[in-house]
Formats: C-alpha cells, sequence, structure tokens
C-alpha cells in the first residue's frame, strides 16, 4: 500500500470511530507498525485533522466534517436540494436523508432539518453507510448487476453482520440477494431492524433522467423512523411521499448538474 493510501485509510478509519481510538488499534486495524501509525497520527495532528484526548485516544477534529459541509453549501446543491427534503420530513413526520453514489460506496451528503414530531431517531451524516444492512445501500445495490453487487459484498464480513448491525441483518449472501430482487421488483428497499434495534428504514435509489437508459442512480433518499410508527398503512404512504420526492431530487439533479457542467459533489 502506498504512502498516501496509509493516510486515508487512518482517517476513514476514525471517521468511523467519533469516540476516538487508542494507538495500538489504530495500528492493528490499519495494518501498519505502532511507529509508522504514530507517524502518520503526528502529521495529521500538525494539519488539525486530529486531536488526542484525555484517555490518549485519537480522534477526528471537525475539519474534514466542516470542510465538507462548506463545499456542499458554496456550490449551491444545498440550497437546491434542502426545502425538498424538508418538505418529505414535513409530509412524513420522519428523518429523511440523501446519500450521493460515488462509485463503489455510498456517503450522506444532506439531511432534512424540519422535526414535526416529539420523538425524531436522527443520525450523523458521517456515519458509514453499510451497504447489505441499510434501506440506502439496498436500494443501491438492486440497480446494479449482480456481479458487481457481490465484488461490493465481498469487501464486508456478512457472517458476522449482527455483530455489527442490528439483530435482523441478514447473514447469508442468498438471503441478500432475495431481499434485492424483491427491491427491483417493489422499486423500494424496506429494513426493519437490520441497521440497528427500533428502527425501520425505507428508501429509493435517484436518477438523473438527463442521463443514458439504464445509468446507475446518482443518489439515493431514505426515510428514517421508529418501527412503532412505520406501521404497513403509514409506511405504504411514505413510500408514495418517496418516490414522488425522488423525482423531484432527480430533476433538481439534472438541472444542477447542467447547469454547474459537473457533477454537483466531489468523488469520494
Amino acid at each position: 500500500m502506498s504512502h498516501i493510501g496509509r493516510y486515508f485509510n487512518t482517517l476513514e478509519l476514525l471517521l468511523s470511530h467519533p469516540g476516538g481510538l487508542a494507538l495500538s488499534d489504530i495500528s492493528e486495524q490499519t495494518q501498519v507498525a505502532m511507529a509508522t501509525a504514530h507517524r502518520i497520527l503526528s502529521a495529521l495532528r500538525e494539519r488539525g485533522y486530529v486531536y488526542q484526548d484525555e484517555q490518549d485516544h485519537y480522534c477526528l477534529t471537525l475539519k474534514i466534517p466542516s470542510m465538507g459541509v462548506n463545499y456542499i453549501s458554496e456550490t449551491g446543491f444545498a440550497r437546491i436540494m434542502q426545502p425538498l427534503l424538508d418538505e418529505l420530513a414535513s409530509e412524513t413526520g420522519e428523518h429523511v436523508r440523501l446519500a450521493e453514489v460515488a462509485e463503489d460506496h455510498l456517503s450522506w451528503v444532506l439531511q432534512a432539518t424540519n422535526n414535526t414530531r416529539g420523538l425524531q431517531y436522527r443520525r450523523a451524516l458521517d456515519e458509514k453507510i453499510i451497504p447489505h444492512t441499510t434501506a440506502a445501500g439496498k436500494a443501491w445495490l438492486s440497480t446494479m448487476p449482480d456481479e458487481r453487487a457481490m465484488r461490493i459484498l465481498a469487501a464486508w464480513d456478512i457472517e458476522k453482520s449482527r455483530e455489527y448491525a442490528g439483530p435482523n441483518a441478514r447473514v447469508s449472501i442468498r438471503d441478500i440477494f432475495d431481499d434485492i430482487a424483491l427491491i427491483r421488483k417493489e422499486g423500494h428497499a424496506v429494513v426493519r431492524e437490520e441497521g440497528e434495534v427500533g428502527v425501520c428504514v425505507v428508501a429509493v435509489p435517484v436518477f438523473d433522467k438527463t442521463r443514458p437508459a439504464n445509468s446507475a442512480p446518482v443518489a439515493t433518499l431514505s426515510i428514517a423512523g421508529p418501527i412503532a410508527r412505520m406501521r404497513e398503512e403509514t409506511l405504504n404512504a411514505h413510500i408514495e411521499h418517496l418516490k414522488q420526492s425522488a423525482i423531484k431530487v432527480g430533476e433538481c439533479w439534472s438541472l444542477w448538474t447542467s447547469v454547474n457542467g459537473e457533477s454537483p459533489l466531489p468523488a469520494r
């Protein structure tokens, strides 16, 4: 692995551990020697990306998240998309998020800011999207050939899914592809306690209609809430709102791309 690759691996590892990690854990999980890990972390500290807490754990500062927020704000992307997400949140009363498709992974880029109910499910935008335990991930996987989906899933230890996801997480490739087949038929993904306990999420892919037919989606749009509220009748209404909103988001994405002359967000 290249020297630069080790830096990015360290940053990505810390992004998935907001509480920080000890030097030994970072060394083990990035598969580099302790001395090398220490040099990398020292360099990142000097640039303001990392700090050490009172337990000597290494944590990310807010520099990277703030850079992302600033970039999205400066491009005007948020000004176009935010009202659509807020409208969907108002209609459903639940948490709405938009994830960008970036080659072989998804990244959260925006979430609704409206709060219409007392108890709200909310998550940070720097949360990693696990493709086979999230509605956004499964909706995305359903849009690609099985061979590519298999390559993406190969990066995850599927049999141990319940150790890092929810109690209903699928632990076999066959079950995951059964879910994908159903999503392709219905046009939306629903996960109940696969990502985490007590949460139900529904998601759909978002397409840029100006791209050629059968092009990959540009994003996914999802609604998440407590499983007690996401019952069948309510969920069906949410799905209709979600699909209509996904069309609007796709149209705005097309418009933005045509005006901006490139993808609205940087590749990750």
